[in-house]
């Protein structure tokens, strides 16, 4: 059996990839709005395409934080609302 994890990294976990979850639409429009600023100032189609790809790379990188992780183990934890009382993988207890 596993050693109880803490209940409040357990909700600072939750906190974390809930406000990852909330900058996502924010990335994904800052990913369009750098490719409009780069083919409106003259760089043409070649460097919208980078600053679209820059973008979505970073919009890669906070969809992957996105998931919240069991402080004990690192598994993934359900993100719903409920109030989570183990990890469903390790079964560490969040005390």
């Amino acid at each position: 059996m596993t050693a109880p994890v803490r209940r409040d990294a357990v909700d600072r976990e939750l906190s974390r990839a809930r406000s990852a979850r909330k900058m996502l639409p924010w990335t994904a429009l800052t990913a369009v709005g750098g490719a409009a600023i780069g083919l409106a100032a003259g760089g043409g189609a070649r460097a919208a395409g980078a600053l679209f790809a820059l973008g979505l790379a970073f919009a890669l990188f906070l969809w992957t934080t996105a998931v919240p992780r069991c402080p004990g183990c690192g598994s993934r934890l359900p993100a719903g609302r409920a109030r989570l009382d183990s990890c469903p993988s390790c079964r560490a207890r969040f005390e």
